[in-house]
Order: structure tokens, then C-alpha cells, then sequence
């Protein structure tokens, strides 16, 4: 059974409003919110205290891919990057058999949990390279490969592997004109210039947003949060939309007359906006934060902007809010832009701007604990008491290792020659691994 760490529920905050002030010389102690709770967060099912162990076992044959097959979507291993996404506890892949064409490719589904298949390899096509496979929505993958006379695309059903439709797209996954990307758990198109559009069914664009054509996206999967269905896009000038991922429509937002908005940050339970009077058109006022239908929670006054990279909660310059608007912590050595990561009610954050290691934070008392040596985009999971961590340096190889989150010690490390294809995924609560041959799967679990 899925073990989700639900250790809040933002979305179930009463809608109230309150006045901050972001200043990071003052003391929090007055202005905290003691009752703030962090959004459910997915934690391993399985301790990282000690090097795991293999768990199931799902190889190619398994699956009921061919022999001389691989989960790779490259033969070069520096450029095999399989793993398209999750749904759940359901995993998804691409593969490869070598044939006269170069590779015959495949979307495969595996369960986390239990290693089983989810349904049978979803032959795609022959062809040299891998076409582009995007999650769109709760049950659905769409996979693209750009051609000379127009583009190809697959449509699956997730549930049972069904191709409900393949032919041909407009979408294209090269720069230009409908280019996909993967957003939240959806893929959209993006026209620069001109904005974003849905996907449907028939891989035929659907809703459409106007704005620059450009979505924000998270700068890296370091999150233990689910994906959340709002996203953000330039509209003109310094103004930013908010709309909906599922069905392209736009959240505005209850601003006081007299007052616009500049740009916003979606946050789990909603978002916030920095807020600007029509004399100053690029300086905010202050910062407003609001739930997923637009109604404002919370404002904090000042001239500060939020924070682009953290996308888990809300910080205004260098001061950590909670999503209806209440400080929670100063933030020292940091500035817009420098990673954070949320585990728990511990926030890592600060550092790469000052060439100084990311500095620990309970946000649940404001205080400031330790520095660990990581790089934070390199996250991978959590048990909730350790940290798993990789990084992939060319001519090195694929170095996994487990950092204890009290302390900021490495407990194990496992690390690939050059020229592996192991990768190392975190599907739900689950870790998976996939061997340095690439021909099998298997989980990371405790010792038992």
C-alpha cells in the first residue's frame, strides 16, 4: 500500500487575511505562524539508513520485451535518459531492440510496487533515434517524433497500453512553432509569441492560453510534492497568468483596486503574485497570496520579489511564507534564484549564490540549523530521515549515495563505471533502480 507523508494539507487552511512584512533583520518570533502544517509530501516506504538491497526484480523478459533488448532511450548510455514518468505507482519507460533501422522503441509500464508489468510493451516505431514520450494527465502518455513531412505522434492509454490513436501532428518536439514540453503531469504545446495550448485525445491542440508561449516549469524534480495542476506563463510586459493545466482556464486573482500584478509563483494549495500601483509598474508593492480559485489569503508589504525557484513555498526575497501569507523564517545567504528543498518541515535553502553549502531550517520554529555539503538539484528521495542523492559527471559515472538528515553524514554510496546505463528513480514510494546492463529493474529496499 502507498505510504504518502501527509504532513499537511494546505488546501484545507481557512481562508483568512493577514499583513506581513518581509525584513530580514527582524525577529520572526512575533509575526510566525506556529499552526502552519507542510504540504503532503511523498516519502519512501522503505528506510535509507543502510545500503538497500534488492527488493522484486522485473528484467526485459519479464516485461515481454524481445532479447537483446534495454530500458534505454539512447545506445549511447551518456544520452540514455528512459524514465518518461509516473502516475501513481505506475512507472513508465522507454526501450530499445537493435534492428537494421537502428532500434525498434517501446513504452513499457511497471508497477513500483510489486514490479509487475502494467500492460504489454506499446511498440512505437524503428528508427535511429527515440521518439519523445510526455505524460499527459492521469492516464494518458502522448509520444512524438518530429519528421522532414510533418510529425508522428502515439497516443497511449495508461491503463490498459491501448494506442487510442496514432498519425500524424502538428506537435513537434524541436524548437519552433507547438513545441511540447512536459508541465505538471500534462504536456503542452507552446507557440513563442503567441502562448501555450492542451493536447488532446487525437494529439490536436485543444485549450489555449495567449502569452509569450512559454510555461514555467520546475528547474529540476527535486520535490517530494506532487505535481500540482496550475502553472504560470508571461502575458506582456511584467504581467504573469495563472491558469490551468487540466483545462486551460485562467485563476485571476482579487486584487484591491488601483493594483496589478507582475509576476507569480504557483505553490501545493496555490499561489502568490507581487503586486504593483500603476505608477510603479516594475517595483512591487507587496506580495499577495491567494488558493487555487483566486481568493486572496494572505499579503506581506514591501519591495521584495518571490522567489522563481521555489515552487514548494513561498519565499519573498529571503523570507520563507507559509501559503495564507504568515512568515516562517529568514533565510540568510540566499538570493532569487538558488535552489531550495522542502523535506518535511526542514527546508534546505541558500548558499550556491555565496559559494557556501545549503543551510538547514526548521520551519516549524524559524530557527537555523546546520549547512550540508549537497547540491540540492542532485535530490532524488527521502524516507524522511535520510536523503538520497545522485549525480551523473561525464567519464565518472552515476554516484547514488544516502545523506542523513540530522547530521548531513554520508551513510552508503553506490556508484557505476563510466559507460553504465543505471539510473535510479524514485516512482511514488518507491526506489528503483536500473542495473549498469540496463536490462533489469529491481527495487531499493532495507535489509531485511
Amino acid at each position: 500500500m502507498a505510504v504518502v507523508a501527509l504532513v499537511g494539507l494546505v488546501a484545507a487552511i481557512a481562508v483568512y487575511v493577514v499583513s506581513g512584512k518581509y525584513d530580514g533583520d527582524e525577529s520572526l518570533g512575533a509575526t510566525r505562524d506556529s499552526n502552519w502544517t507542510p504540504p503532503p509530501q511523498t516519502f519512501l516506504a522503505s528506510r535509507m539508513d543502510v545500503r538497500p538491497v534488492a527488493g522484486w526484480t522485473a528484467r526485459i523478459g519479464d516485461v515481454g520485451l524481445p532479447p537483446a533488448s534495454t530500458f534505454a532511450s539512447s545506445a549511447d548510455p551518456i544520452w540514455s535518459q528512459p524514465f518518461v514518468g509516473d502516475q501513481g505507482s505506475r512507472g513508465f519507460l522507454i526501450a530499445r531492440t537493435p534492428d537494421a533501422a537502428g532500434s525498434q522503441w517501446w513504452l513499457v509500464g511497471v508497477d513500483a510496487l510489486t514490479g509487475e508489468r502494467v500492460f504489454a510493451p506499446v511498440r512505437l516505431d524503428a528508427a535511429m533515434f527515440s521518439p519523445e514520450c510526455f505524460l499527459n494527465g492521469p492516464e494518458a502518455i502522448v509520444c512524438l517524433r518530429d519528421g522532414d513531412q510533418g510529425g508522428t505522434a502515439w497516443v497511449v492509454d495508461t491503463r490498459s497500453g491501448l494506442v487510442t490513436f496514432t498519425g500524424p501532428t502538428d506537435l513537434r518536439t524541436s524548437s519552433g512553432a507547438l513545441h511540447v514540453v512536459q508541465a505538471g503531469s500534462y504536456a503542452v504545446a507552446q507557440t513563442t509569441g503567441q502562448g501555450v495550448f492542451g493536447i488532446g485525445p487525437r494529439a490536436a491542440t485543444t485549450w489555449f492560453v495567449p502569452g509569450k508561449g512559454q510555461v514555467t516549469t520546475r528547474p529540476s524534480r527535486a520535490t517530494n510534492v506532487a505535481p500540482q495542476n496550475l502553472a504560470t506563463q508571461a502575458a506582456g510586459g511584467d504581467e504573469t497568468t495563472v491558469f490551468s493545466l487540466a483545462d486551460g482556464k485562467v485563476v485571476t486573482p482579487e486584487l484591491d483596486p488601483g493594483l496589478s500584478w507582475a509576476s507569480a509563483v504557483v505553490y501545493p494549495g496555490g499561489f502568490a503574485v507581487e503586486v504593483v500601483e500603476p505608477q510603479s509598474t516594475s517595483m512591487p508593492v507587496g506580495v499577495e497570496f491567494f488558493d487555487i480559485a483566486g481568493n486572496k489569503m494572505g499579503r506581506a508589504d514591501g519591495s521584495g520579489f518571490l522567489s522563481t525557484s521555489s515552487m514548494d513555498i513561498p519565499i519573498v526575497e529571503s523570507t520563507v511564507y507559509s501559503p495564507a501569507g504568515h512568515e516562517l523564517a529568514n533565510i540568510s545567504r540566499f538570493e532569487n534564484g538558488d535552489p531550495v528543498l522542502l523535506i518535511g518541515t526542514t527546508l534546505f535553502a541558500g548558499g550556491q549564490s555565496f559559494d557556501h553549502d545549503p543551510q538547514r531550517y526548521d520551519l516549524a520554529t524559524g530557527s537555523e540549523g546546520k549547512a550540508c555539503k549537497v547540491t540540492l538539484a542532485n535530490y532524488l528521495a527521502t524516507d524522511g530521515k535520510v536523503a538520497i542523492f545522485q549525480s551523473n559527471t561525464p567519464n565518472v559515472g552515476l554516484v547514488t549515495k544516502a545523506v542523513d538528515l540530522a547530521t548531513c553524514d554520508v551513510l552508503w554510496s553506490i556508484q557505476s563505471p563510466f559507460g553504465s546505463l543505471r539510473h535510479v528513480w524514485r516512482i511514488d514510494t518507491s526506489l528503483v533502480q536500473l542495473s549498469d546492463d540496463g536490462t533489469e529493474l529491481t527495487s531499493l529496499v532495507a535489509p531485511s
